[in-house]
């Protein structure tokens, strides 16, 4: 049961959507038509923080989603670890107040990732209704007022690390990608009523852990998603794989588009030579771990946080998952089945290490055209270095954006993929938040808390580092000459009060 909510907005066609770009709306994640844009916008604070250009901040519980606005509302969700309480909040653009909050009761809390949220989940608008998924429950619509319209409950989200993905709205549909083994599928629900309108099952994929937490992207009249393995289209009408890109990513990036261009990034730990750590000898590894001296490793006996194999570049070593380590894997790695592991299969963890990156993965510049797999005529470009894991790219004026973990920021030119440039923000740490651009600025957002203001251009000018003390998993919205950045924290507004 749902305490009570308030709702988003109502769209009547996919154009809508994509043609919605109001100065005072940013109705979804990244923005209108999921782009990280507005550029609506005649001016942005360049640098602000803590006692610099605070319009307003309000403190917050816990949540990862992004700020969804449309006019004087601004919706987020949160969690409460203490209380195991979900809510929708609702609150005043204009001065940070809180308007109301709806408490939602799940059976369950999903599992989420040390550095996750069960609210990861940004809510989305159409002016009339507010829209929310969440992976502990289901989709819930609000209007405006906090009232439930209606709720579609869901199985509890059961995927590694949690949901993570936000819902999206395309003519009458709500859309959710529930791409998780062992039955991923993308579903679509009546947004006046919450009745299923079709739900399409995903083309399965091998490994065991596999998972999306990507965004779906409305491209002219089809859904595009960031999946496990592939890059794929489906129809709007059912939700059938229309065409598909190869990739050997776990699609986490969502994709984006230039109207006629999708960009996708295919991350994969391996592509990046200096996520490559020295192998440990094996007579070095038994000598500090073999407890028993039988002359082999079981998985009792390795270590946590030590060999090695490969490293998520600008990560904290003691987050789980910055490194993959010979445990990570063990199962895979025992290849006998005997629980223990010899020289020749510990070889091999590191020989896997070392083998080339597949030539399929990168940021892409996708044109589709043709069914099934569409790769060789509608892949037009592809850069091979500095792919984000978690931000997804970004076009902006001619060119594509995209942050990396160890704040390295690149850009190329979107119609040829030439390389323009490729620097570090000098904000280090992992990065969650996607790029968003708006007035002739581009604004990267560090975990650590630091947002990046650059100037957009064919060269690298960074304008300012704004150090705002908390972590930032959210990406920030921009609206009306104001920045709304949701961290750790609080929900803070800068800009002229």
């Amino acid at each position: 049961m749902i305490r009570a909510a308030s709702v988003f907005l109502l769209m009547t066609a996919v154009c809508a959507v994509a043609a919605d770009s109001a100065s005072d709306r940013w109705p979804q994640f990244r923005g209108p038509a999921g782009s990280g844009v507005n550029d609506e916008q005649k001016s942005l604070p360049v640098e602000f923080g803590p006692g610099k250009k605070v319009a307003w901040r309000t403190e917050l519980p816990s949540g990862h989603g992004s700020p969804c606005v449309w006019g004087d509302r601004i919706f987020v969700t949160s969690f409460d670890p203490a209380k195991k309480l979900l809510e929708v909040i609702a609150i005043n653009r204009k001065d940070g107040k809180i308007v109301w909050r709806n408490a939602i009761s799940a059976p369950e809390i999903e599992k989420v990732h040390e550095e996750g949220n069960p609210a990861a989940s940004t809510p989305t608008t159409d002016g009339e209704r507010v829209y929310v998924y969440l992976g502990s429950f289901g989709v819930i619509a609000y209007d405006f007022g906090g009232k439930v319209v209606w709720q579609h409950p869901l199985p509890l989200y059961t995927g590694p690390y949690g949901s993570g993905t936000s819902p999206v709205l395309a003519g009458d549909l709500v859309l959710v990608s529930r791409d998780y083994r062992p039955a991923p599928a993308l579903i679509a629900l009546n947004k006046k009523d919450g009745t299923l309108v079709w739900n399409a099952t995903l083309t399965p994929v091998r490994f065991a852990h596999s998972a999306s937490h990507s965004t779906p992207l409305i491209w002219k009249d089809e859904v595009v998603l960031n999946r496990p393995t592939r890059v794929s289209g489906h129809s709007l009408k059912d939700g059938h794989e229309l065409w598909m890109v190869p990739t050997t990513s776990t699609g986490e990036a969502s994709p984006t588009s230039d109207g006629e261009t999708i960009f996708a990034a295919a991350f994969n730990m391996g592509s990046d030579p200096m996520a490559k750590v020295e192998k440990t000898p094996w007579s070095v590894a038994l000598a500090k771990y073999d407890k028993n001296k039988d002359g082999k490793l079981s998985k009792e006996e390795l270590p946590d946080f030590d060999l090695l194999y490969l490293r998520r570049v600008g990560v904290r070593d003691d987050i789980v998952g910055a490194h993959f380590t010979v445990k990570t894997f063990f199962g895979n790695n025992d290849r006998n089945k005997d629980g223990f592991l010899d020289e020749q299969e510990y070889d091999s963890v590191f020989a896997r290490a070392e083998t080339p990156p597949a030539e399929n993965n990168g940021l892409m510049a996708i044109r589709p055209e043709g069914e099934g797999d569409i790769s060789e005529k509608a892949v037009v470009w592809r850069e091979r270095r500095g792919i984000p894991e978690v931000p997804a790219p970004m076009f902006y004026r001619g060119r594509a954006y995209m942050v990396a973990n160890g704040g390295v920021l690149t850009a190329v030119d979107a119609k040829t993929g030439k390389l323009l440039f490729r620097g570090r923000v000098n904000a280090p740490g992992a990065y969650y938040a996607s790029p968003v651009a708006g007035a002739g600025k581009i604004f990267v957002s560090s975990s650590e808390g630091v947002i990046t203001v650059l100037s957009d251009g064919p060269e690298m000018k960074i304008l300012s580092s704004n150090d705002l003390g908390e972590r930032i998993y959210g990406t920030p919205a921009l609206v009306d000459a104001h920045i709304y950045v949701r961290t750790s924290k609080a929900l803070w507004a800068f800009g002229e009060k």
